[in-house]
C-alpha cells in the first residue's frame, strides 16, 4: 500500500509543510512524517477528513498510483469523465460549485466548470436520444400517443442540435407510413417549422385542413406559417380560427401576443395580453396570470408614455 507515497506527493502538490499538514489533521509533524516514510499508517478515521485537506477522495489515497489536480473539484471532474454517470456528475458539480461561490477560484477552475456542463450536454443529449428510441420501438405498433409525443420530441431534440436533414428524412420516412393519422401530419409541420421549410409546410398545412378541418393545431400552424412568410393577417385569421376551436391549449394566443409585439400593434398586444390572462384565471392558474400580467402592466406605461 502507497498511502505513505501518496500523502506526501499530494502534500507536495499543495505547497504545505509535513507540520502544517499536522495542525489541519491534529496530529503531529512526527506522525505525518512516519506516514510519508512508511513507518506507520493513519488511523482509519483520519482518512475521510485527510482526503478533504488533500482534496481528494478517500479510495484515492489507497491507489498504487495517484497524480495531484488543482482542486478536488478537478478530481472528481475526472472521475466524472471515466465514468460518466450522474452520481459522479453531481459531485463535481457540488463541488465547483462551492469554488465559484466561494469567490476564491480561478478562470481556468471556472473554465473547468464550464467545460464539466459540456461534458454533461453531451452524456444528456446521448441518453435522452436512447430514452426516445426506446419508447418509439416500443410504441411503433400502437401507435399510443406515447409514441407521438416520444416521437415529437426526438424530432425536436434533432432540430435543436442542428440536425435538419436527419430529422426532415425520419420524419418523411415515418409520415410515408402513416399518411392517416393527423399526429403524424403535425409532427411533419413541427419539422418544416423547425427547419425553416415554410412554404413547403403552409402547402402541407393546407392540405391537411382539408383532412382534419377541426384540428386546432393544424390551422394554428397554417397560421405559423404565413407570419414566417410575412402574410400577417392571414396568420392572425388562421390563429383566431384555432383558438376558437382548441378549448384545452392557447398557445396560438402567445403566438399573436408575439406577432403583435414584433409588429410594434401595442394596442392590439394589450388586448391580447388580457385574453390570455383571462383565459389562465379562468382555468384556475394563478401562477402563469400573475406572470403575464406583467406584460399588461408594461404595455400600459408604454401606452401612457405615448400619450
Amino acid at each position: 500500500m502507497n498511502i505513505g507515497k501518496n500523502i506526501k506527493k499530494l502534500r507536495e502538490a499543495k505547497q504545505i509543510t509535513q507540520e502544517q499538514l499536522g495542525k489541519l489533521l491534529n496530529v503531529s509533524h512526527q506522525a505525518v512524517s512516519k506516514w510519508e516514510n512508511g513507518v506507520a499508517l493513519p488511523d482509519i478515521s483520519l482518512l475521510p477528513e485527510m482526503g478533504r485537506v488533500l482534496e481528494v477522495l478517500v479510495d484515492d489515497l489507497l491507489k498504487d498510483e495517484i497524480d495531484p489536480y488543482e482542486s478536488y473539484a478537478d478530481r472528481l471532474f475526472s472521475i466524472y469523465s471515466e465514468s460518466r454517470s450522474m452520481e459522479n456528475f453531481l459531485r463535481a458539480e457540488e463541488e465547483y460549485r462551492k469554488i465559484v461561490k466561494s469567490e476564491k477560484y480561478t478562470n481556468k477552475q471556472l473554465s473547468d466548470y464550464g467545460y464539466l456542463y459540456h461534458y454533461h450536454m453531451h452524456d444528456c443529449k446521448k441518453k435522452a436520444f436512447e430514452v426516445y428510441k426506446k419508447v418509439i420501438e416500443s410504441e411503433k405498433e400502437s401507435k399510443s400517443e406515447a409514441y407521438y409525443e416520444a416521437l415529437g420530441r426526438y424530432l425536436s431534440l434533432q432540430t435543436q442540435l442542428g440536425q435538419y436533414n436527419q430529422a426532415m428524412a425520419f420524419c418523411k420516412q415515418l409520415f410515408e407510413e402513416d399518411k392517416e393519422s393527423v399526429e403524424m401530419h403535425e409532427l411533419m409541420l413541427q419539422v418544416y417549422s423547425s427547419t425553416g421549410k415554410y412554404e413547403e409546410g403552409l402547402k402541407l398545412a393546407k392540405e391537411a385542413i382539408l383532412k382534419f378541418p377541426n384540428e386546432p393545431d393544424i390551422v394554428g400552424y397554417v397560421g405559423e406559417f404565413y407570419e414566417y412568410l410575412e402574410c400577417y393577417e392571414e396568420a392572425f385569421k388562421y390563429w383566431d380560427k384555432a383558438i376558437g376551436l382548441s378549448e384545452k391549449y392557447i398557445h396560438w394566443m402567445f403566438s399573436k401576443a408575439s406577432c403583435y409585439q414584433k409588429l410594434g400593434r401595442k394596442h392590439e398586444e394589450l388586448n391580447q395580453w388580457k385574453e390570455i390572462v383571462k383565459w389562465l384565471e379562468a382555468k384556475g392558474l394563478k401562477i402563469p396570470a400573475d406572470n403575464h400580467r406583467q406584460n399588461i402592466i408594461r404595455l400600459e406605461e408604454e401606452l401612457l408614455n405615448m400619450k
